[in-house]
């Protein structure tokens, strides 16, 4: 029975996940389109050198700088951006902005869509399938243990007659 369970377990959870995922990839889609509308690549101007680099997120060493750029809307703004190392003062960096002007992060594209729809799209069946395969485990050693029990209980009550007989 409970394996039984455990295997309809693990297809209600194949099923949900596939359905969480294709979720996913349709408010990623969404994300996209959204933010691939409100968010603008701008060149923006070094006007100081680049500071001591450190690791981005990604792994690249990006150090700040101060800089100047048009907005999208045509007017100027000036701040502090994320530069490569290599970068100096009167050269261009691209970077990304919303429609006013802000410093934005890049939008969100494509690959990380997919690979978030792939991660809620098999995480859930696969975490359902540990859990399962754990409780089955458990209840095998329960009833494994239980066994022995009853086979010692009835081996003590039978082993005293078999060695009478010369067994």
């Amino acid at each position: 029975m409970i394996r039984l369970a455990a295997v309809l377990g693990v297809v209600a959870a194949l099923v949900f996940g596939v359905m969480l995922g294709m979720r996913e990839y349709g408010d990623g889609l969404r994300t996209e389109a959204q933010q691939a509308h409100a968010r603008h690549q701008v060149a923006a101007t070094l006007t100081g050198e680049v500071t001591t680099p450190r690791l981005s997120v990604a792994g690249a060493a990006v150090g700040h700088a101060q800089a100047i750029w048009v907005a999208p809307d045509g007017t100027a703004r000036a701040g502090v951006i994320e530069a490569p190392p290599s970068r100096h003062a009167g050269e261009t960096v691209h970077i990304w902005t919303d429609d006013a002007g802000v410093i934005a992060p890049r939008p969100q594209d494509r690959e990380t869509t997919v690979v978030a729809a792939l991660t809620v799209g098999t995480g859930v069946p696969l975490g359902a399938a540990a859990i399962l395969a754990l409780l089955v485990t458990c209840t095998r050693l329960v009833n494994q243990r239980r066994a022995r029990r009853v086979w010692e209980a009835q081996w003590t009550v039978v082993e005293p007659m078999w060695r009478i007989n010369g067994r």
